[in-house]
């Protein structure tokens, strides 16, 4: 580029001597002429030595890229050999403990010294093994140096050869609005097109050539309040390629903003809950503005009393659960809300009934908690719109019990309207008369059928509820058509106990769960709807103490999760739901439980955690195979584990995909808790981003692809807890104007 543009500039100087020299030989004119024969030479001497450098540069350049390939080839070569030879190794350690336990069976003496002898043979092959494993893996670590190396010096030299520039813009259409990026402009002052001519700037219609790039791999899309001990921006969802979160600005409290990743577009969608105050009974007030996604707990901090706001994201709407004031300011009640985008499209769904403060406590009831959770978002059909299905407490009517019918914990569903929000089903009526107040209450209903573990399927939402009758067992519910309405699928454990149905997930032809039939213990149920095609799948822990399934990931036709069978600990096992189709995948901690946590399906291929003596808790790799099972790479060497936290309402989302790739916060033992990304094998499994630089941690939650951004929030040194991204950095930006 460089070079096309200098000879540009030789060809336009040249035809400029061409056009002087045809005129008349007059003083002035020849002045002009010897003026312009000095720059041209000037040029040219500038063109030799660009092209020359260019030359240069080329050469080097593919030098380096040949020796990057073969780096990467001796990098395929020793991971092989390595491979092997660590096989070779376990084989030997096998032959070893066999060997041995021969000895110490047998009274033969004579083939007690021969044991002896292959043991002392196998303990010395098994040395040498060690000692090739640590000079591969010595040789592994050069190369990989080499390879960073290399890459650093290719990056550079491309740098170089896209350096030039006639003009610096700190602009790039395409970048970030909060890292804009550097353009570099190459072309002539020479006025063409609407440009005016010798005005000092490249302007747009005079150039030739841009040349530019964004910088880094991460932004910070905006610095909120402080937030280096609290939770940071939070509950994100996805609509249409905006996200959508919870923040605290330290104005408005806790509130839905949204973000395109710039600047401009990161915005409070609306202030839901305003400030409000109360008297201090000393003729002040007491205020505050806690906004409406806060999350609010009586007793103990994140306990099982408390309220947690939730949201979730359709085609066209975003449902969210949160406070709101009441008109006269001074109370507060939960219920769901409602918004396209938009301030004036953001409202209340649908109002939930609260119930005294006073009455509600004496019942063990946290006071103004509607209860309202557990969003199920059923997207847009193009015939239908977004809706969501939830449960909702409303305990009793108030003073007009026919406005507002008493129905205890049970489950709803809305299309963001009041007319289009109603209960689908009253699972456990009641039907209880109490006294508050002097004033005799009719039809009070303070627990409902709690349905709990929403799964959709189809038209068809599963879950468990609990009745009087039948305990807390497996329910369907038909959202129209042929079989629509409630259905109790199977009453497992007879009576009120119940079978207490969990870890729901849909299969190929039904849904897996785990369920207590009171006899074998927890285990791995399946049902297709209904009592005859629903029982247990198989005893995988015999007897009554149970496997306890949990973590169940659609796999195709079958299912992976984990158990404990009594024998080898909590590891990875996999269902097609037959008996002779359920087995242990592998014994991945044979001294224990291998632990297996966040599994995820990227590609045909389950990515998750699990724990082995040597090597900690580290990401690992099946395709239902114990060969096809195994450790992808020690992001932090030796026993110490790269990922040892597991998710909660606080920490959101950990493991992501992104664009091909899995996403997942890890510790390498350098630079603290940071983002991590695999592709699956050794070299692509590699830190993503140091966003809080040094061993500082920037401990990444809510892990939330949206487009070419990977949304977090993480701590920053300056700033605390802040809404990041990642985004793949297209590299250099390179336009032309030239046909060629």
């Amino acid at each position: 580029m460089r070079k096309a543009a200098v000879l540009m500039t030789i060809v336009m100087l040249s035809s400029i001597l061409a056009g002087c020299a045809g005129g008349d030989s007059d003083a002035e004119k020849d002045e002009q002429i010897a003026s312009l024969q000095l720059e041209l030479a000037n040029v040219t001497a500038q063109a030799d030595d660009a092209i020359a450098h260019a030359a240069a540069l080329d050469t080097t350049l593919s030098e380096a890229l040949v020796a990057l390939e073969k780096s990467n080839a001796d990098i395929a070569n020793l991971s092989v050999r390595l491979d092997s030879a660590e096989w070779h190794k376990a084989n030997l350690t096998n032959q070893l403990s066999e060997t041995m336990e021969q000895l110490n069976q047998t009274q033969d003496s004579g083939l007690m010294a021969q044991l002896e002898d292959q043991i002392a043979n196998l303990s010395a092959q098994i040395e040498d093994a060690d000692s090739q494993i640590t000079g591969l893996t010595s040789d592994l670590s050069q190369k990989q140096q080499e390879i960073a190396e290399l890459d650093a010096t290719i990056t550079a030299l491309q740098s170089t050869m896209n350096s030039l520039t006639f003009e610096v813009r700190s602009r790039i259409d395409t970048c970030p609005e909060d890292s804009p990026g550097v353009e570099i402009a190459i072309g002539y002052d020479d006025g063409a097109g609407a440009a005016s001519p010798n005005d000092g700037r490249v302007n747009y219609d005079e150039v030739q050539h841009l040349v530019g790039e964004c910088p880094g791999d991460h932004s910070m899309v905006e610095s909120f309040q402080n937030n280096s001990d609290g939770w940071g921006p939070a509950l994100m969802a996805e609509m249409n390629g905006i996200l959508y979160f919870a923040a605290d600005d330290g104005i408005h409290g806790w509130e839905p903003w949204r973000s395109d990743g710039t600047v401009a577009g990161t915005y409070m969608v609306a202030d839901v809950r305003e400030e409000y105050c109360e008297s201090d009974g000393q003729g002040g007030e007491n205020c505050n503005n806690f906004g409406s996604l806060i999350v609010v707990c009586w007793g103990a901090i994140l306990n099982d009393n408390c309220f947690y706001p939730e949201m979730v994201a359709g085609n066209e709407k975003i449902f969210f659960t949160g406070f709101f004031n009441w008109e006269d300011g001074s109370r507060s009640s939960t219920t769901l809300f409602v918004s396209d985008g938009t301030e004036s499209g953001t409202s209340i769904a649908h109002f939930h009934w609260r119930w005294d403060a006073t009455y509600s406590s004496s019942q063990g009831w946290g006071e103004d908690v509607a209860g309202v959770g557990q969003l199920l978002v059923i997207p847009s059909n193009g015939f239908v719109p977004d809706r969501v299905v939830y449960t909702a407490l409303e305990v009793l009517g108030g003073e007009c019990d026919e406005c507002h019918p008493p129905t205890g914990r049970e489950l709803w569903i809305s299309d963001g309207t009041e007319s289009g929000t109603t209960m689908l089903a009253n699972i456990q009526p009641e039907d209880e008369e109490w006294v508050y107040a002097g004033t005799t209450y009719c039809c009070a209903d303070f627990q409902g059928g709690e349905p709990r573990h929403m799964l959709k399927k189809g038209n068809t939402i599963w879950f468990s509820a609990n009745t009087a009758e039948y305990g807390r067992e497996l329910y369907r519910y038909g959202m129209g058509g042929i079989g629509g309405g409630l259905f109790l699928v199977q009453d497992t454990l007879s009576g009120p106990e119940g079978s207490e149905p969990m870890w729901m997930t849909s299969g190929s032809d039904g849904v897996y769960y785990s369920a207590n039939d009171g006899t074998l213990g927890r285990e791995l149920f399946h049902s297709r709807g209904d009592a005859f095609t629903t029982g247990i799948v198989k005893d995988i822990n015999p007897g009554n103490n149970g496997s306890d399934p949990q973590f169940f990931t659609k796999f195709g036709t079958k299912v992976f999760f984990t158990a404990d069978d009594g024998e080898n600990g909590r590891e990875l096992w996999i269902s097609d739901r037959t008996e002779s189709g359920t087995f242990m995948v592998k014994d991945i901690n044979p001294n224990g439980s291998g632990d297996p946590y966040q599994l995820e399906i990227l590609d045909g291929v389950l990515y998750f955690t699990a724990y082995e003596e040597d090597h900690g808790r580290e990401l690992w790799r099946s395709d239902g195979t114990a060969s096809g099972t195994y450790m992808i790479k020690d992001i932090n060497p030796g026993n110490n584990s790269s990922w040892y936290f597991t998710e909660s309402y606080v920490t959101g989302s950990i493991f992501s995909i992104h664009e091909g790739e899995l996403f997942f916060a890890c510790d390498d033992g350098i630079h603290g808790v940071e983002i991590c990304r695999s592709d699956g094998s050794l070299s692509g499994t590699r830190l993503a981003v140091d966003s809080n630089p040094g061993e500082n941690s920037s401990w990444p939650f809510w892990l939330t692809s949206v487009g070419s951004k990977l949304y977090f929030q993480g701590i920053t040194s300056e700033h605390g807890r802040q809404l990041q991204f990642i985004w793949d950095n297209p590299g250099p930006i390179i336009a032309s104007t030239e046909s060629s």
